[in-house]
């Protein structure tokens, strides 16, 4: 027995149950086109508002689990697939770096599980400034090489801790987070930003997530002039 599906609609994110479909504007984003027809069908249908749930049951269900949600990304590789192109797609027309950073947070702390703040530090001399960032207040400065920030920067390389507590020397702007990953942006051999994320959970990060989001910086990378 397929059990009812909820859909609730928020801001530019449609949660299906537990899974985000990203949209912008009328159009929503999907790896697989055939689910947009499907999804458009059932807004139009239930005509529902921003934050307002619907259940859908009975043939309806069946319809929509067989059709949508078993195409859509369920396992994290396969939401990172499906999110890639997404971030290629809505940076490719926009020459505003900031813009573009900020969609980024947006995109990816409404995608992936457990991404409690998502946000980039920006390099200045020996300074790691505040960016664009979706959560919590963040701290504004970090000196490098302090924090989880400052080590990835100092070393060029990707960071997973755990757990942040157990972390020498960790910046805790927020008594939520409890594991972190940080990776570095990188252009012509230069650290220049990082992009930083944490999770209200414990080992939440794994090399599923340092392969997909180094590839997130290699776009990002490309946004500096």
């Amino acid at each position: 027995m397929v059990q009812p599906i909820k859909i609730s609609k928020s801001n530019n994110f449609f949660q299906i149950n537990n899974e985000y479909v990203t949209f912008w504007g009328n159009e929503i984003v999907a790896k697989r086109i055939k689910i947009i027809s499907e999804i458009q069908a059932l807004i139009t249908k239930f005509n529902f508002d921003t934050d307002e749930v619907i259940e859908i049951s009975d043939d309806d269900t069946f319809s929509f689990f067989d059709q949508v949600y078993l195409k859509l990304p369920h396992s994290k590789a396969e939401r990172y697939e499906s999110l890639i192109p997404q971030i290629k797609s809505l940076v490719s027309d926009e020459p505003d770096l900031i813009a573009n950073l900020a969609n980024i947070c947006a995109v990816l702390k409404y995608t992936m599980d457990g991404f409690f703040w998502v946000g980039f530090y920006l390099k200045q001399e020996n300074t790691l400034v505040l960016g664009p960032f979706q959560g919590p207040l963040a701290c504004t400065r970090i000196q490098i090489p302090k924090g989880v920030c400052g080590k990835a920067v100092a070393e060029k390389r990707t960071i997973i801790v755990d757990d942040v507590n157990q972390f020498p020397g960790h910046i805790a702007c927020s008594t939520d987070s409890k594991s972190e990953i940080v990776i570095p942006v990188i252009k012509d051999n230069d650290v220049i930003a990082v992009l930083d994320i944490d999770s209200d959970s414990y080992s939440n990060f794994d090399d599923t997530d340092k392969k997909y989001l180094e590839q997130v910086c290699d776009i990002v990378s490309e946004l500096f002039n």
